[in-house]
């Protein structure tokens, strides 16, 4: 804004000083012009032809027997073309215009010779020098023009980068806050899920036969305090682990076949009837590992419990191998319920056997009742190659 004014009211000034014998004249011009030059950044076409037109009214009227001068007409025009050549975004445009006005700017000249060829006849070699004059100006203002152009260009190149990189930035951070909500929801999923079911279920039996038989009644009620302070404990065992800062795969595992084991008295003492065969020596493993290979064990004896009926039979396959670890769960009974919109069982477990590079398959089985089989390899923490 301040420089718009600078040039506005030189034009106005000088135009008044090169008009001398008629000042009034030359600031009535000046004025016009620079008062058409405060919009050259906004408008700078419209500004060319309006000072096109200023200029050629400026050529052919007489005051006193004489016009303004000349060079007063190529200084405004200058003005002019360097705004049209840095602002208007279409370069070929604005080459095509700087053109016209080089043209434009000849023929003023050659309309009205400048006062360094004298007021002679005008010939066709004062005609060469008078453009290659007006064709010097111009390449000072080209010069200028350009330079100042792609400075802007490269700021504003600069300023889209890095606007992308923040919006790449803030893009990651999202899809890692996301990542960890439904990490941390998976895990409250399969502790608060397997817990609650079991609560709910002996609370129902405890109900159920608490005039018939209070000792039965009594055992419920002590698996149901036992299953709230293990949920407790979990929970407690989760805010830690997520204070702590410490990734799913980070560490060592933690005695993989004691989590299991630990998952499967829970479900006994459940009342869930429970057989779990191990094949193989358990070999160190990410800690990342250990827990989804835990949970999804965890997760489908809660599944048996809440779905397959009336006294059902589960069995836990374990296999360990040198390069993976893999599990099986099935039972006898009728077979999981439909899933519930936002359910996060069989989700939850196929993310998690995705997370490390594993298998994750679960339906129905040929002689009834139903099975959930997982394969995780030991090293696909690293890879995190999904394939289902």
């Amino acid at each position: 804004m301040v420089t718009d004014v600078i040039v506005s009211g030189t034009v106005a000034v000088v135009a008044t000083w090169w008009w001398h014998q008629f000042p009034w004249g030359g600031l009535l011009f000046g004025c016009l012009a620079g008062g058409v030059l405060m919009w050259r950044r906004h408008r700078p076409l419209p500004v060319l032809a309006a000072v096109m037109v200023l200029c050629a009214i400026a050529a052919v009227v007489q005051v006193h027997g004489t016009r303004l001068h000349v060079g007063m007409s190529l200084v405004t025009l200058g003005f002019a073309l360097y705004a049209v050549l840095v602002y208007v975004p279409n370069f070929l445009m604005a080459a095509g215009a700087g053109l016209a006005t080089l043209l434009f700017s000849a023929a003023l000249v050659m309309m009205r010779p400048p006062p360094w060829l004298g007021w002679r006849r005008f010939e066709l070699l004062d005609a060469l020098e008078a453009f290659g004059q007006v064709a010097a100006f111009s390449a000072v203002i080209w010069a200028a023009a350009l330079i100042v152009r792609l400075i802007q260009q490269q700021r504003t190149i600069a300023q889209e980068r890095r606007a992308g990189a923040k919006r790449d930035r803030m893009h990651l951070a999202q899809i890692a806050v996301a990542e960890e909500r439904t990490r941390i929801a998976r895990e409250l999923h399969d502790i608060v899920a397997h817990s609650l079911s079991v609560i709910v279920l002996h609370a129902n039996g405890a109900s159920y036969v608490l005039d018939q038989d209070p000792g039965e009644a009594r055992e419920a009620l002590q698996t149901i305090s036992m299953t709230g302070r293990d949920a407790l404990a979990e929970i407690q065992q989760l805010v830690e682990h997520l204070r702590s800062d410490a990734g799913d795969a980070g560490g060592p595992s933690q005695a993989v076949p004691e989590q299991i084991e630990t998952v499967v008295e829970r479900a006994r003492g459940a009342g869930l009837a429970v057989d779990l065969v191990v094949d193989g020596v358990a070999p160190a493993m990410p800690g990342g590992v250990a827990l989804a290979v835990t949970r999804i064990v965890q997760e489908s004896l809660t599944n048996t419990l809440k779905h397959a009926g009336r006294h059902p039979v589960a069995t836990v396959h374990v296999w360990y191998r040198p390069d993976a670890i893999e599990v099986e769960v099935e039972d006898d009974g009728r077979g999981a319920a439909p899933p519930r919109p936002g359910g996060f069982g069989l989700v939850g477990m196929r993310e998690r056997a995705q997370l490390y590079g594993g298998k994750f398959v679960a339906g129905p089985r040929a002689d009834g009742g139903w099975r959930v089989r997982a394969s995780i390899p030991i090293g696909g923490a690293a890879e995190r190659a999904v394939e289902v």
